[in-house]
Parts: C-alpha cells; structure tokens; sequence
C-alpha cells in the first residue's frame, strides 16, 4: 500500500522573477471610497514570478505568469500575452496569466489615462510587458530536469467575507464569523535532481483586500510578504502564487489603510507554506507499508523505496484538456442604453451636489456609485448580441498534479468540491487565470440576497454548478 499524502510530477522546467513595480505616482484608485486618485508611494515591490514547465518529450508545455495585479482588461491582457508568446516562442493557449488580485497595485486601465497618474499607464504596461517577455527569452536554454511535489496543509488566514448586517438588513462585502471558508493551502515544490528548490508554487483562495481605501501606496498586499517570509527561509526562488476560488472569501482583518496588517498576514501565510514544505519527503519516492514488527507494541513499519520505471513513466505524463462549457447570463442585467442613463443621471447629481456644497462622504458616494455603473458598463457592453458566455476550463496534467486555469472569480465551493471528485490527485485550482471576462460566479443558493458578487456577475443562478460538473466530468472522464 502506497501513502499518497503528496502527489508527484516529472517534467523540464525553468524559473525567474520579474520587478514589474510601477512608477510611484501612478494612477493608484482601486477602490470607490478612495480620496485619492495618484499613488504616494510604494509599500512593496510587485513582481511577476514566472514558472515555465515542458514534457521530456516537448510535446506539451505551460508557461505560468504569477502577475502581482488585481486584473488587466481583456484588450490589456492579449497584448501582454502576445509580447510573452513572441519573445518566448511559446503558443497563446499554452500562456496563462495569474493575477494574484491584490487591490493595492492600482487600477490598470487605459481609459483613465485623463486623471491624474493615469498618463503613465500605458507606458508602464508596455515596459511590465516587454521584462517578462526579455525574461522569458532568456529562459529558453535554462530548463532543467525537476520533480513537482505537491502538498496540502490549511492557513487560517481566509475567511467568508458575505455578512449580514442587522441593522441595514442587507448583506455586506466583510468578515463573517458565522460561516467557514475553505482554508487550504496546496503546495507544490518544484526542486533539481540535487534537491535544491527551482520555484514553490502556492494555491490558496483568499481575496487581497487587507488594503483599501486609505491605503495610498503601491502594493502586492498580503503576497508580499508571504514571499518575503518564504524566501527568508529558502532563499530567494520564485514564489508563484496562485489565487484559488475565493469569491467569497477575504482576510479577517481587512479593508484598512495600515501596512502593517497587509504584512503580518502575509506572514501568516508564509510560514503556512513553509510548515507543508517542511514535512515534504527530501526526495521524491514511495512510501509504502512493509509490514509488522514485534516489539513492547506490534508496529507497523513503513519506509520510502524508488519508484518503479513503471511509476516513472506514469509521472512524466504531460497533457493539456479543455472544456468549452455554455453558461446562460442573466436576464436582469440590463442594456448599454439604461446603464449610460444611470450614469447620466450621477453626473447630475454631482454637479447639483458641488454646487450645494456636498461634504466629503456626499461626494465620495456618489463617485463610487458611478464607478459601479462603468463596471457595469464594462461588463455588458459587449454582451447583448450573445446568448450565453463561453466558459473554456484548461487543464494541464503532470503525473499526479493536476493544473487548473480559470477566469472570473469563482465561489469557494467550487475548489471544495472539484477536490472532493478528484481525490486522487493534487488539484491546483487557480482562478482569475487570464482576468475575470465573466466576473463572478455565486453558488445557488447565494443568489437573490443582494450580495454585491451577485450584482457584478453576468451568469444566471447555476452557472457554478454547471462550471462543477463540466471540471468533474473533464478530469475523471476525459
């Protein structure tokens, strides 16, 4: 009997680290109750960690860009991906951008470019762009022999962030202590024939919100220092984290302007990843059961033996599945015409409000109420002249490892569940892989409450479901 507490991987690989810090007075507003529009300043340096794996045989490959931004708009992010593919040579199906989604980093929009700060966006993205790319190029001759060791442990850092306020009688966006997230943390280590580690690879679902509305600088939020921490301990290697399913999952503390909160979960999470690296095996083997011994008790004895040319064999698969899943949207989300309308209407208000003499909550309402509406304007625009959303799921499997590429921003009971059907290997859920084109998407049951996750979707109730039931289907059945 074989114990399967981590799963294997064999394959080529390669690692860098990318600085991809912004200038730091760069258009900085995240968030709509923000004051200010330029950046002060930088907390920590972002960085995009890069993790290119390939099959012996190069029959497959996936180049994995941990990008340390909330997301990129769609235009932005096939730009980014084409500058990667031509430096790298590598296909565009086979480039996966992961926004870590941290809210600290700015809002990277070209449409901003007329507010302050917002005319060194574009220049930033190109340069952002064309590092990743110089590194990528750089790395083609740099791959290595490498062992994928994947483990699960759990961080308490993430938390259900869908809160029922009595006293409005309406739900809020904050920390619920009446409701359980999901708390696992996998890790996967991706170490040289000498065991020495090429990069760690961390998948946890938890929204970067420590940082919000007061907090004026440039920053990866809560994955700074989860690096900072991990690379104390191993060195500086390429931390590639990778966001799970955590639409409904935050910080307990969040939404602050403080750093220093930012900073100590990120800690927490650091040394969450070093705890599961800690009881990895040094070197990839079998742990198998041996038999009885005879002693004050009958022991049981288990010891680790190389594996099989067989088992070799079987972890050194390389594949690449997708899944192009129909997902119907919802009949409520209203037209271009009405949504320009509303925000007409705002405009309004506002220039009646500045002549009124709005005090400074007054005017920071109503400019958060009309970012709401260009969201949502963003959201639909290109979206009534079709009937339903094309979801693809991409998968990637390398022996008993399994890597997930999602876009949007999915419930926690998707990784929950997917886990469960596919128990038998280490399943890498990674969400807002490429940006979020279908925002968000709820469970059922979460439907109909007024969640503000609800509001931001485009996909009718069910489409998670479906989303569920398509991955289970892919990865057990093929």
């Amino acid at each position: 009997m074989r114990d399967t507490t981590y799963q294997y991987g064999r394959c080529l690989a390669a690692a860098s680290i990318v600085k991809i810090t912004p200038p730091e007075n760069i258009y900085h507003r995240m968030w709509g109750a923000a004051l200010h529009d330029r950046a002060e300043g930088i907390h920590q340096p972002l960085e995009c960690n890069i993790l290119w794996l390939r099959a012996h045989d190069g029959s497959g490959e996936l180049l994995m860009l941990s990008v340390d931004h909330c997301l990129f708009w769609k235009d932005v992010n096939d730009a980014f991906k084409q500058t990667v593919s031509d430096a790298s040579g590598v296909h565009l199906d086979d480039i996966v951008v992961y926004f870590t989604h941290t809210h600290g980093a700015g809002l990277m929009d070209v449409g901003r470019n007329d507010l302050p700060g917002g005319d060194l966006i574009n220049p930033y993205l190109e340069e952002a762009a064309c590092k990743v790319g110089d590194s990528c190029q750089a790395m083609v001759g740099s791959f290595e022999e490498t062992w994928l060791c994947a483990g699960t442990g759990n961080c308490s850092l993430a938390t259900n962030r869908d809160f029922f306020d009595v006293e409005r009688e309406g739900f809020v966006c904050g920390f619920n202590p009446l409701r359980a997230a999901d708390t696992t943390l996998l890790v996967i280590r991706v170490t040289r024939p000498d065991g020495t580690a090429l990069a760690i690879l961390s998948n946890y679902a938890c929204h970067p919100t420590t940082l919000a509305w007061d907090n004026t600088l440039v920053s990866p939020d809560y994955i700074g220092s989860m690096r900072k921490s991990m690379r104390h301990a191993l060195g500086k290697v390429p931390i590639v984290f990778i966001q799970g399913a955590s639409g409904d999952v935050g910080p307990r503390e969040g939404y602050v302007g403080d750093v220093k909160v930012a900073e100590r979960n990120g800690r927490q999470l650091g040394l969450s990843n070093l705890s599961i690296i800690a009881g990895m095996p040094e070197s990839p083997a079998r742990y198998s059961y041996d038999g009885a011994v005879i002693s004050g008790a009958t022991i049981g004895v288990w010891s680790y033996k190389d594996f099989t040319a067989s088992e070799l064999e079987d972890l050194s698969g390389f594949s690449r599945e997708r899944r192009e899943v129909l997902l119907d949207y919802r009949d409520d989300l209203g037209s271009v015409d009405s949504v320009t309308a509303e925000i007409a209407e705002l405009e309004s208000l506002r220039e009646s409000g500045e002549r009124q003499g709005w005090s400074e909550i007054e005017c920071r309402d109503n400019r958060a109420l009309l970012e709401r509406e260009h969201r949502k304007l963003t959201r639909i625009a290109t979206l009534e002249s079709i009937d339903s959303f094309v979801y693809t799921i991409r998968s990637w499997s390398i022996g008993e490892i399994v890597l997930l590429g999602l876009n949007g921003e999915l419930y926690n009971c998707y990784q929950t569940q997917v886990r469960e059907a596919v128990s038998d290997r280490a399943v890498m859920v990674g969400t807002l892989a490429d940006g979020s084109d279908c925002w968000y998407l709820l469970d059922q049951s979460s439907y109909g409450k007024g969640l503000y996750q609800e509001d931001a979707s485009v996909i009718k109730q069910g489409g998670l479901e479906t989303l569920i039931d398509a991955t289970v289907k892919m990865l057990n059945l093929g």
